[in-house]
């Protein structure tokens, strides 16, 4: 050491407790910070009251989970319809789809509409999506969007819209109408709304956010039915 510096003290050297504090509480947030942005958010999980001419007839729930790097999406809905005593109709289907960065890579849907029987499966193959019912297989484009509602996709012409019952490609047109005041969540919110023109309409409502918070549509019967959000 240069003797003209003088001896330093150790006391110098030392880094105050406050200062190795503030550095780690900056780098945890710096930390939490990319985690954040390297996996977005969840949706919000989903539960309807399925209304029929203004008596509840079912139930749908759709709830998100990560799984690493895919977002894994379950739908169950459940109906019933009775007159006086008896049950007139039933219908019930469990279905789930695997995302990853925007683009489906797997599917399973099984329903029973009233006795009729679906049972499907899909998984991303190099030419699109591959289904499998049974002893049939076809493939679906790889843009393909289910139309299982709580993905805004579904009306914003980003990919061919795929039954999420029977796996098929559906002859829909989606068509904006405008935003509206409707009841979601106990509440008014303003809502987009959409109509999937097709042989038997729907009507569909996002909020600002994207998030599906109603559904109408006519019975065979010419019944209407609306799924409005609890």
């Amino acid at each position: 050491m240069d003797p003209r510096l003088g001896a330093i003290d150790d006391r110098q050297l030392r880094v105050p407790s406050c200062l190795v504090f503030l550095s780690v509480v900056l780098l945890a947030t710096m930390l939490s910070v990319s985690g954040s942005e390297a996996a977005p958010a969840l949706p919000e999980n989903l539960q309807f009251d399925i209304v029929r001419e203004g008596a509840v007839v079912g139930h749908h729930q759709i709830t998100f989970r990560q799984d690493g790097d895919k977002l894994v999406v379950r739908s169950d809905v459940k109906i019933k319809v009775k007159m006086l005593f008896f049950t007139v109709y039933r219908y019930k289907q469990t279905r789930e789809e695997v995302w990853r960065n925007g683009k489906l890579i797997a599917l399973a849907s099984r329903a029973d509409d009233d006795g009729t029987l679906y049972d499907i499966k899909g998984t991303a193959g190099p030419k699109g999506i591959i289904i499998t019912s049974g002893k049939l297989s076809w493939v679906l484009p790889p843009d393909s969007v289910p139309a299982s509602y709580w993905n805004k996709s579904m009306v914003m012409g980003k990919g061919p819209l795929v039954d999420a019952q029977s796996g098929r490609v559906m002859d829909v047109k989606p068509v904006r109408i405008g935003e509206e005041k409707v009841v979601a969540g106990g509440k008014q919110t303003v809502a987009t709304h959409y109509r999937i023109v097709a042989q038997t309409p729907r009507d569909i409502w996002y909020d600002a956010s994207g998030r599906w918070v109603k559904l109408r549509m006519s019975g065979e019967d010419g019944s209407v039915i609306e799924w409005v959000l609890k």
